[in-house]
C-alpha cells in the first residue's frame, strides 16, 4: 500500500504534467488556427488552377502531355505525408493504418516511396523491414512541414515529375489527412500523376461542399501565346500546388489532433489528481482515527 508521502508525490508529478499538456495545447491551438487560415486561404487558388488547367486541356485537344497519358501501372510512387513529432493522437497511426490497406489490396504492384515527415518515414522503414514486404524510400523531404511554401514543393515536385516521365513509376499516389473540422480529420488516398482532371476537379468540389461561403465564379480565359505552351507550364505548377496544398492540409489536422490530444491529457491529468487527492485524504483520515482509537484505548487502560 502506498504511503502518504509516495501519494504527495505522485500529485505533484501529475499536476506538473498537467500543467505542461495545457502549455502544448494553448501552443497547438495557435498554430491550428495559423494552419486553418492557410488551408481556407488555397482552397479558392487550388479549385481555380484545376478549372483553367481543364480549359487548356479542352483547348488543345487530342494532344496530350506526358504527365496526363495514362499507361498500364506496374510501379507506384507512394507520397506519404506525416508529421515529423508525436503527441498528436491517431493522427500518423490512421495514415500507417490507410496506406497498410492500400498496399494490401494491390499486392501484385511494385512500390517505391516519397516520405514528407519523420514519423511516415520511420513507419515506412518498419513495414519495408518486415518480411515479405519490398520496396524502398527514394526520398525524404521532413524539413519542408515546419513552415511549407510553394517554393519548397518545387525540388519534391521535380522528383515526383522526373519519376514519372522517365517511366520508373507508372503511377504517383498521395497519402495525407484532410481537414474537416476540429474535431473531424479525414485520411485521403490520392492519384496525383498521371493527372487526373476529373477526379482532381472532383475532391475540390468535395471541399467546397465542406467549405462555407465559397462563391463559384464562371469565366472565359483569354490564353497566350497558345494553349499548349501554357498547359505545358502549367501542369508542373498543377503538382507543385497540390503537394503544398496536401502538406497545409496535413498541418491543419496534425494541430487539430494534436490540441485535442493535449486537451485530453490535460483532462486525464485533472481526474488522476482528484482520485490521488480523495486517497490521500481516506489515509490520512485512517490514519487519524487508529490514532484516537489508540489514545482511548490507553486512557480507559489508565482508568482501570
Amino acid at each position: 500500500m502506498a504511503s502518504a508521502r509516495d501519494i504527495r508525490r505522485r500529485i505533484k508529478g501529475v499536476k506538473g504534467t498537467g500543467k505542461i499538456t495545457r502549455a502544448m495545447e494553448m501552443i497547438s491551438a495557435v498554430k491550428m488556427r495559423k494552419a486553418v487560415a492557410n488551408v481556407l486561404s488555397i482552397r479558392p487558388y487550388a479549385k481555380s488552377a484545376v478549372e483553367l488547367l481543364e480549359q487548356l486541356k479542352r483547348a488543345v485537344g487530342s494532344e496530350e502531355h506526358i504527365l496526363l497519358t495514362e499507361r498500364p501501372v506496374k510501379k507506384e510512387l507512394y507520397v506519404v505525408i506525416s508529421s515529423n513529432r508525436g503527441l498528436c493522437g491517431a493522427f500518423n497511426a490512421q495514415i500507417v493504418k490507410h496506406l497498410r490497406q492500400t498496399l494490401k489490396d494491390d499486392a501484385d504492384r511494385e512500390r517505391v516511396f516519397l516520405t514528407i515527415g519523420k514519423k511516415g518515414e520511420n513507419a515506412v522503414r518498419r513495414m519495408l523491414a518486415t518480411p515479405g514486404k519490398w520496396g524502398r524510400i527514394i526520398a525524404s523531404f521532413p524539413d519542408v512541414l515546419s513552415v511549407p511554401t510553394i517554393l519548397g514543393m518545387r525540388a519534391i515536385a521535380k522528383v515526383i515529375i522526373e519519376e514519372f516521365e522517365m517511366k520508373r513509376v507508372d503511377r504517383v499516389v498521395m497519402v495525407y489527412t484532410n481537414y474537416i473540422s476540429m474535431l473531424s480529420q479525414e485520411v485521403k488516398v490520392r492519384a496525383l500523376l498521371p493527372v487526373a482532371i476529373k477526379d482532381t476537379k472532383k475532391a475540390m468540389h468535395e471541399m467546397d461542399e465542406k467549405q462555407e461561403g465559397t462563391v463559384l465564379i464562371d469565366a472565359e480565359y483569354v490564353i497566350e501565346p497558345t494553349p499548349k505552351k501554357v498547359l505545358w507550364q502549367m501542369i508542373p505548377r498543377l503538382i507543385e500546388m497540390e503537394l503544398y496544398h496536401a502538406v497545409l492540409e496535413s498541418n491543419a489536422s496534425q494541430e487539430s489532433s494534436r490540441m485535442m490530444a493535449m486537451r485530453n491529457a490535460t483532462d486525464a491529468a485533472k481526474d488522476m489528481v482528484s482520485d490521488l487527492t480523495l486517497a490521500y485524504n481516506q489515509l490520512r483520515q485512517g490514519k487519524i482515527t487508529q490514532e484516537i482509537a489508540e489514545l482511548s484505548a490507553g486512557m480507559a487502560a489508565v482508568q482501570k
